[in-house]
């Protein structure tokens, strides 16, 4: 017996135990040599592959395609990578990656191939492009749906508004609103009495797990309490999950806002049957309106936007840590940066919400932000000068209503003014501070808005202004811009 060669040796240990499956095929592509890691990659003895055709057990899609990059590397004498199915022995489809590597100057025109078998990293990949497929489907149900509860006036429309979202999102959720009646103490559909004693105990907005069914307390109506109730087996993931947690904050703020606005019409109804002037109203309106906002801004950031801010952190830490073809790569990075168009979106919006540091800054400091944040998307130019204003302390309940105001006059100048120059004075003069706003747009006539004009956000300005017993006074004419003139006390009793 030939005694084996230190070299010999070597190259047996690396065909017996490479995990990769390593063929040497000639120019007619029958296969020369085989690694026994070919059974056990593929079920099959590499003595029944010997003499074979390469191709013979290529998925048939790939196979045509495979063929004519092996004519390709036996024309250039380069080498080349691809990727392609094979069937298994016992049916199984597997994902391949092989790398074939022409000999040179070889009689037989051979070639050697290495391959590895890929199935777990192309199944991975298929999850994750399902995932973000899933991801972006809930993210702009999210955002079709809060766009749409902004026309929403009627509780009965939200109500169908939220069950058509549910259905069409988690398939098999069999959503329905059911009735409590918390003075009776019992469910208005009788089918579902057994679940009578678990009512009294939901929370508003709070997620309860009841056998089959997760039952959601989305708000109260005079003597009945609104419960979502949904199966259990559709909310099969973390993002899912995600989605409800919000989607149902969504509508508890929405089913709120709407009782709010019901009972305060009334109000205002009997006020003005009775001939009162409904200051306090408008005050109380214009409160819950910011404090509305004060929890929605605090929300976002304690909730939504901490969980974009993990999710983009795992993403970013999953493309460091895996490898990927250049395709998944790009998708990835596509997600990636739209996550972050997102938290940056969120961001603003919690800004806008609630100025950042309002109370502790003062309405001067906070307008200077504003304009600067402003002047950097704008196509007119701002300018802000003040008067006898340092040491200016005014209620929250001024500081945030005069903020909101000029936040109005830039968003009309921008959708309806076509001025070139802003001009915003703000001066002290012994217990009454005056705030100017002059711009070079093209005006309006005044006369067409009285006596109570709904056009440009300027109602909401009056009614703010009103509702803070300030005076207001708008000039203007077509061609000669606007001026706008604010009085308001300095000093005065803060609801907020």
């Amino acid at each position: 017996m030939e005694k084996a060669t230190p070299i010999n040796w070597e190259f047996e240990m690396i065909t017996q135990h490479a995990l990769d499956i390593l063929l040497i095929v000639d120019k007619n592509q029958n296969i020369m040599f085989v690694t026994p890691s070919f059974e056990l990659v593929l079920g099959y003895n590499p003595d029944e592959a010997l003499g074979t055709n390469a191709f013979d057990a290529v998925h048939p899609d790939d196979r045509e395609f495979m063929m004519e990059a092996h004519r390709k590397v036996m024309i250039t004498e380069q080498p080349l990578t691809n990727e392609y199915r094979v069937f298994h022995k016992n049916g199984d489809l597997k994902y391949f990656e092989s790398r074939v590597m022409p000999v040179p100057d070889h009689p037989d025109r051979l070639v050697v191939v290495s391959i590895r078998d890929i199935t777990i990293r192309k199944s991975m990949e298929t999850e994750i492009k399902k995932r973000k497929n899933r991801y972006e489907e809930l993210q702009n149900s999210l955002k079709s749906f809060s766009r749409d509860l902004s026309s929403v006036l009627k509780i009965a429309d939200m109500e169908a508004r939220l069950l058509n979202e549910i259905k069409t999102v988690l398939p098999g959720s069999e959503p329905e609103i059911l009735l409590f009646n918390r003075k009776q103490q019992n469910i208005e559909e009788d089918s579902l009495s057994e679940l009578e004693p678990v009512f009294p105990q939901l929370i508003i907005g709070k997620l309860i797990y009841m056998e089959d069914r997760i039952l959601i307390r989305i708000g109260d109506r005079n003597d009945l309490s609104y419960v979502l109730s949904l199966n259990v087996s559709s909310v099969s993931e973390s993002m899912d999950l995600i989605w409800v947690e919000t989607f149902v904050y969504y509508a508890v703020m929405v089913f709120e806002s709407l009782n709010v606005i019901e009972n305060l019409l009334k109000q205002l109804e009997s006020a003005l049957d009775k001939n009162e002037r409904p200051q306090w109203i408008l005050r109380l309106l214009f409160n819950l309106s910011e404090k509305q906002r004060l929890q929605l801004s605090s929300d976002l950031h304690d909730t939504v936007l901490l969980d974009q801010i993990d999710l983009y952190r795992g993403l970013e830490a999953l493309l460091e840590k895996s490898e990927f073809n250049k395709e998944m790569k790009e998708d990835l990075g596509g997600v990636v940066r739209g996550l972050l168009d997102t938290i940056h979106q969120i961001r603003t919006t919690c800004n806008e919400l609630r100025p950042p540091l309002l109370r502790e800054i003062g309405l001067e400091r906070a307008l200077e932000n504003l304009f600067d944040y402003t002047q950097v998307s704008s196509t007119y130019k701002i300018t802000f000068r003040t008067d006898n204003t340092t040491g200016l302390s005014l209620g929250e309940e001024k500081t945030i209503g005069l903020y909101r105001i000029v936040q109005e006059l830039l968003n009309n100048a921008t959708k309806h003014s076509q001025a070139m120059n802003l001009h915003f004075f703000m001066k002290k003069t012994n217990d009454t501070l005056m705030l100017e706003y002059i711009d070079d747009g093209k005006g309006f006539e005044t006369e067409k808005l009285n006596p109570s004009f709904n056009s440009m956000g300027l109602s909401s300005m009056r009614e703010r202004v009103q509702s803070l017993d300030g005076r207001i006074e708008i000039i203007s004419q077509p061609g000669t811009g606007v001026r706008v003139v604010i009085h308001m006390p300095i000093h005065g009793i803060d609801f907020v």
